[in-house]
């Protein structure tokens, strides 16, 4: 940075501020040319720091002067994340940090809560480590099988809410439920009924557990009487993976 003389700091900006801020501070006019969001767009350089020292000692101000009304705005270290106020949303994240993701992302924080996994004792940089870094599943957790990739995994799983799970559709392969469910898969495969040529979501629709009723699908197809005597199906006919 070059020198300038005492009369030219002492000078009061002109109709056009940045310029002459420019004149010294350099770096921060070109941060905040390249990458100061609403700080270049809607303020000059003498909104935030109406002063300069000497003659002004408190010309930087808080961050909450101006960003406040929010949870988030409510947060005292601000420059923990945003380094650079001149270049706002370029964030570098500490080690651990966790409350202060969560004033903005509050979704992601209630299926932490509400739906406890492992995932729910971890801070958001175990897996964040970067704003807006999304980590691959398989960065962590094995695959149930051969057959699943990375992009298999929200088929069933919400990453902030991994255990409670729901279909994306009924067309889900059969080989994604096989690893877990082994003795219902050899059971099906075994049968020679029609429920073998159906993918396990078909009857096990839209969320992990669900087990439907026989009826559902087939109603009543015998004698009033017959289903009166024999209340479940399966007195007679067996298991759904493996009809007699």
């Amino acid at each position: 940075m070059f020198a300038v003389s005492g009369a030219l700091c002492a000078a009061e900006p002109t109709a056009a501020p940045t310029d002459f801020c420019a004149q010294c501070h350099v770096k921060e006019v070109e941060d905040i040319s390249e990458e100061g969001e609403a700080h270049q767009t809607e303020l000059s350089c003498t909104d935030c720091h109406p002063g300069h020292k000497p003659k002004s000692l408190e010309n930087i101000p808080r961050c909450n002067s101006c960003h406040a009304g929010t949870a988030h705005y409510d947060q005292l270290q601000c420059l923990n994340c945003h380094t650079n106020p001149h270049r706002p949303m370029v964030i570098k994240l500490p080690k651990k940090a966790h409350a202060e993701c969560l004033t903005c992302h509050e979704s992601q924080d209630q299926g932490l809560q509400q739906h406890p996994s492992y995932h729910s004792q971890l801070v958001c940089t175990d897996c964040h480590y970067d704003h807006g870094f999304l980590p691959e599943c398989l960065s962590c957790h094995r695959s149930h099988g051969p057959s699943m990739t990375e992009s298999s995994c929200q088929t069933c799983h919400a990453p902030h809410k991994p255990l409670e799970m729901h279909f994306a559709t009924t067309d889900i392969p059969t080989d994604f439920c096989a690893p877990c469910h082994a003795q219902a898969t050899s059971q099906l495969e075994a049968t020679t009924s029609r429920h073998g040529q159906l993918n396990c979501a078909t009857c096990h629709s839209y969320r992990h557990g669900t087990i439907p009723l026989c009826r559902d699908c087939h109603g009543e197809p015998h004698a009033v009487a017959i289903h009166a005597k024999f209340t479940s199906c399966g007195e007679c006919h067996g298991t759904a993976h493996s009809l007699e």
